[in-house]
């Protein structure tokens, strides 16, 4: 009876080549599977706007459910097409919020986590679809990524986060390369990296300071601006790569004021000009790639533009179509910014 079982069972095996062949199993062709890593909606909050030489769009997306925050990444191959989930090219859940992230270059992706984490990502465009997968997640900080920033030689990103430390990472090899442990005695709040050159860049932070990094120093920091009342929110050098040097010692702070404060890292006596761009603090300034204007959002609805002429700071552009805190500025060309905000709305403006 057991030689009977055994035969049995192994007539009803067809897991044999031989038996798959004969019923005709497992000939057919194996199928190209496309594994599609597009969330299903965008979330609540957006936090930022990158976009690349080819006009590409980057958006980063946060919401809180509960008590955890959650986050998506969302890339577009026109910025007009943002933020619709139907209209993406490819989209990616994190399991944090994100505060910011940058191009490394045509299809590299960094992105800085609320959980602290830092995360490369690498995008494709194939036949089958386009693609978003994460190369490295490396959780180096010990609190929230708040500021991503990518050098002007590609090759190194710099992160600050509200652990007060900033880290300087190798983009090919996703490793912390330099550790400024205890960069300010309280959050980092903003990160610059210089138009042209790798070791130089600014941090500002909630200590009231901003500090001008020195990379091939020994003490590689040094104080350019110091407000204990009105404290710094964010940093940006002014002028571009290709601009002259006496532009790119130029540097714009935005302060918890809602001001804007003109300094060169020349003559630190005082401010060269000062201009009230909003009643609120400022959150964020990105400056144009042709010198002399800079972008402008804070805790407020309205996005401002303003012309930095000789040592004066005046208006250019304003508009209050955002209902809510705007949140990501960034240049597609001198002539076009694409602002994003927590009323999940990405506008275009021709300036």
């Amino acid at each position: 009876m057991a030689n009977a079982a055994e035969r049995e069972e192994a007539d009803m095996d067809i897991n044999s080549p031989e038996q798959a062949a004969e019923m005709d199993v497992g000939t057919t062709p194996e199928l190209d599977h496309h594994l599609d890593t597009t969330p299903c909606q965008v979330d609540k909050y957006l936090d930022f706007v990158a976009i690349n030489k080819n006009g590409h769009l980057l958006m980063g997306s946060s919401s809180l459910t509960g008590r955890y925050w959650g986050g998506s990444i969302w890339y577009y191959d026109d910025v007009a097409l943002a933020p619709h989930v139907e209209k993406c090219l490819v989209g990616y859940e994190v399991g944090s919020g994100v505060a910011d992230g940058a191009f490394v270059d045509d299809s590299t992706i960094i992105i800085g986590q609320d959980c602290g984490s830092v995360e490369f990502l690498s995008i494709s465009t194939e036949s089958t679809g386009a693609m978003m997968t994460s190369m490295c997640r490396v959780e180096e900080h010990l609190d929230a990524v708040i500021c991503v920033q990518v050098t002007c030689n590609r090759k190194t990103a710099l992160t600050g986060s509200t652990d007060m430390s900033i880290r300087m990472w190798d983009c090919q090899t996703s490793n912390v390369v330099r550790l400024l442990s205890l960069a300010h005695s309280q959050q980092v709040t903003g990160l610059s990296a210089h138009p042209s050159d790798d070791q130089l860049f600014l941090s500002s932070g909630m200590d009231g300071n901003v500090l001008l990094w020195d990379l091939r120093c020994q003490k590689p920091a040094s104080c350019v601006y110091r407000d204990w009342e009105d404290k710094p929110e964010c940093v940006t050098w002014l002028g571009s790569a290709d601009s002259s040097s006496a532009t790119g010692e130029q540097f714009l702070v935005g302060l918890q004021s809602g001001a804007l404060a003109l300094r060169n890292t020349k003559s630190l006596n005082c401010s060269i000009a000062s201009f009230q761009a909003l009643n609120r603090p400022l959150y964020r300034i990105a400056a144009n790639p042709k010198p002399g204007q800079v972008a402008v959002c804070g805790n407020d609805t309205k996005v401002l533009v303003v012309d930095i002429t000789n040592e004066s700071i005046d208006l250019r552009y304003e508009d209050d179509r955002h209902s809510d805190f705007v949140r990501g500025l960034s240049w597609r060309d001198s002539e076009c910014l694409v602002t994003c905000g927590w009323d999940k709305t990405v506008l275009i403006h021709q300036i």
